[in-house]
């Protein structure tokens, strides 16, 4: 595809503030094309507004790993999409398994984010993915569809989807290229016809590494990844972003 290619870096719960130094001042280093390739990086939210300066004046991006689906009131220990925009926050995952497990998130909550994120100028990326157990009883396709159906809004101009199956999330168990091309073309014709979406950013996620993230891309129409671990690894990310 022609589209650019989203690199997507959810450090999750990890680094402190030298470490994060440290992998800012590789990834600085890295010479890729960035007018082909974006470079998002996901930190937790008390390293966002230090992500933030230290990426001034490159061409790396920092978005968020959530965000609440209210502007303000009385909500311990939550982030308010607003002050994610003054940090310069370009992006907010949403809808991660992680969230939906630990934090019992809703497709109605996510819906709610996903408006609310929208509404601030700001790019979700959606996450769905279905569980080893949908899998194996053939249910995937549903779950993934009901995903969609309520998480996503009618009519956007663009979305960008984060396919994360369940059972690959830091297993080292990746999709087949079949399986993923299979979930890439159900969620494109599932948008086109029920939301009337015509341009999406499909990304895959779940124990990406350099080998495997360079298969999928040469095999499929993808147009990016969501990294978890390999993204605290320079060498890995100065191979995935350099092979876009």
């Amino acid at each position: 595809m022609s589209q650019v290619k989203l690199i997507v870096s959810n450090w999750k719960m990890n680094l402190n503030f030298i470490q994060t130094r440290k992998l800012i001042n590789g990834l600085k280093k890295i010479k890729f094309n960035s007018s082909t390739t974006k470079n998002i990086i996901c930190p937790q939210f008390l390293l966002i507004p230090l992500v933030s300066e230290l990426i001034k004046k490159t061409n790396i991006l920092v978005g968020a790993q959530d965000c609440h689906q209210n502007t303000a009131g009385a909500f311990t220990g939550d982030t308010s999409v607003e002050l994610l925009k003054k940090m310069n926050c370009k992006y907010v995952i949403v809808g991660h398994s992680e969230r939906r497990q630990y934090h019992n998130e809703t497709d109605d909550i996510i819906k709610q984010k996903v408006d609310l994120i929208l509404s601030f100028g700001i790019k979700p990326i959606i996450c769905v993915g279905e569980s080893l157990k949908d899998r194996k009883n053939k249910k995937y396709t549903k779950v993934i569809k009901e995903q969609l159906s309520n998480c996503i809004p009618f009519g956007l101009n663009n979305v960008i989807i984060a396919y994360e199956p369940i059972w690959s999330i830091g297993t080292g168990l990746v999709p087949t290229i079949e399986e993923i091309v299979e979930i890439h073309d159900l969620t494109t014709n599932f948008l086109k016809k029920s939301k009337k979406i015509n341009q999406l950013n499909f990304l895959y996620g779940g124990s990406v590494n350099a080998d495997n993230f360079m298969d999928i891309m040469q095999n499929t129409n993808i147009n990016g990844a969501l990294i978890g671990g390999s993204s605290l690894k320079i060498n890995e990310m100065n191979k995935i972003l350099t092979f876009c």
